[in-house]
């Protein structure tokens, strides 16, 4: 009998994929489509630092610049087409083996985020706008109040006491064809926590009913980009999909601040072009992505006919936990660790090269280019002692986790030097750095604009000292103007080219300059 239980066990595998246990004979894994919130800007640099087990089972990835976002498809099928005639049996393993591959790729995503990645959240459905609701903000708040449903005005018949007000009345119940389910057991998935919360609040309610302790706890958000609608706050509509949500699950209970799920809405900018980072694998895959967009614009899903709203569940992705995310001390206008991992991307810095922050503050750029390109060389240089000071603290703090994060895999990380000195006259030789990266001093928390006008002129010249014939210089300032005028100067226009200039969102819209050191152009 022992020998017969331990065949059965055999029979039906379990998988272990890093502290979850996945079950392959689970049938409900549906195709998903994902959403990464990455840097507003930069989003085919955060692409090409994406985790190879998500590339490898997705069968497209794609984003548009500026709207700061990735998105991933994942189909439940493999879209490679059979080139054998395999059996029945062997078919079955093998859609089971990319249903483990999937889980994989969705667990690890969860429990380790790509540092260029702030957020994620799983698709459940497009809600489409009518443009002529969206122009008018009093509609589009009834509107959405209304469950995102379609209203139909009566006109009333224009008299002495008519004041033109529009009557709406609900339209026979519309289904907005929300996978909520499939984003639930995706979440299932990949989070323990709220695996064992919706199985225990399930319970529950099939008993005696759920208890508030019991009770999964949800919030929404919405996230509005460069889309206006004055008239109607991004809070308005968050709200509009709390409610939304509670019509769906009405034991959930709101909680904005100790949540199990939340829910996230978020316009399509589709004015803004679209690049594939990974297109399909074949031309079948190819074909039936073309039949799935042209049987949506039959359906009304058409951009002539309305604005796109996606909603999703956002991923439990474990940020805090990352040692690359940990910064003991901020200072009053530091990067977020994400954004000068990205910018560090997008520079490339190379072996052997000398990589200045000649603006370095509380030490980001800096550690964080010595946690990632350890074979490079880091210098910062900061004027305020006390940010001198806390960078120390940093680099000290965050180098320590990194190494003891890395310890088995790679060699201690190479530590940064940070220096007190000013970035108008840096104590180093003429042509001795290969790439500076810095974060300028630019709005009201740092200097004022006629500081700055009389700031940006020195600071160019000093870059164009220290940088080797060919070096390359990548910087960020909101005082775009200026340092273009700066560029444009006798003094400078002879050394620096532009190589390229992108326009970022860090709270503010900025721009990125890389510049490129040039000998003399008479």
């Amino acid at each position: 009998m022992e020998q017969k239980s331990s065949t059965q066990q055999q029979d039906q595998p379990h998988h272990k994929i890093m502290g979850l246990s996945v079950d392959r004979q689970d049938p409900h894994l549906p195709s998903v489509e994902l959403s990464l919130s990455v840097l507003n800007g930069l989003e085919d640099v955060a692409a090409t630092k994406l985790p190879r087990l998500l590339v490898d089972v997705a069968a497209n990835i794609s984003y548009r610049i500026g709207s700061g976002y990735l998105t991933i498809s994942i189909p439940r099928d493999d879209p490679r087409p059979s080139t054998s005639s395999n059996s029945d049996s062997t078919s079955d393993s093998a859609f089971k083996g990319r249903k483990t591959s999937i889980a994989v790729a969705l667990v690890d995503l969860v429990q380790h985020p790509p540092l260029p990645v702030f957020a994620a959240y799983v698709s459940i459905g497009d809600i489409v706008v009518p443009h002529a609701l969206f122009k008018a903000p009093k509609d589009l708040l009834a509107y959405a109040m209304n469950g995102f449903k379609h209203l139909r005005t009566d006109s009333i018949a224009h008299n002495a006491d008519d004041t033109g007000a529009r009557i709406y009345k609900d339209s026979p119940a519309t289904d907005l064809g929300l996978r909520w389910q499939d984003a639930l057991s995706v979440l299932r998935l990949v989070s323990p926590a709220i695996e064992e919360r919706l199985s225990r609040a399930n319970q529950e309610s099939q008993g005696s009913g759920a208890s508030d302790g019991n009770s999964v706890c949800f919030r929404a958000s919405f996230d509005r980009g460069d889309v206006q609608h004055k008239g109607v706050r991004s809070q308005d509509l968050a709200a509009a999909l709390g409610g939304l949500t509670g019509d769906v699950f009405p034991s959930w209970k709101v909680n904005l601040k100790e949540f199990d799920i939340e829910v996230i809405g978020r316009w399509i900018q589709e004015d803004l072009g679209e690049f594939e980072f990974k297109s399909p694998r074949d031309q079948e895959a190819t074909h039936k992505r073309a039949r799935l967009d042209s049987s949506a614009l039959s359906d009304g899903q058409s951009s002539q006919e309305g604005l796109r709203m996606q909603v999703g569940m956002a991923l439990p992705l474990k940020l805090s936990t990352c040692p690359y995310r940990f910064r003991p001390m901020d200072g009053r206008t530091s990067l977020k660790i994400e954004i000068a991992y990205t910018l560090l991307v997008f520079a490339g810095p190379k072996p052997g090269d000398v990589v200045v922050d000649m603006c370095s503050g509380v030490g980001t750029i800096p550690i964080v280019g010595a946690a990632h390109y350890p074979e490079s060389f880091f210098v910062g240089f900061e004027i305020v002692p006390y940010n001198v000071e806390k960078a120390a603290q940093n680099a000290r703090e965050m180098m320590e986790r990194v190494d003891k994060e890395r310890l088995l895999s790679r060699p201690s990380h190479s530590r940064p030097s940070l220096f007190l000195g000013d970035a108008k006259a840096v104590c180093w030789r003429s042509g001795s750095v290969d790439l500076i990266i810095s974060d300028l001093p630019w709005g009201q928390r740092e200097n004022s604009h006629l500081y700055n006008c009389k700031l940006y002129p020195r600071l160019v010249k000093e870059m164009i000292r220290l940088l080797k014939v060919n070096g390359r210089a990548v910087v960020v300032t909101g005082e775009r103007k200026l340092l273009q005028r700066q560029l444009d100067a006798p003094f400078a226009r002879s050394y620096l080219q532009v190589v390229r200039k992108r326009e970022i969102a860090i709270g503010f819209k900025v721009m990125v300059f890389e510049l490129l050191r040039v000998c003399k152009v008479e």
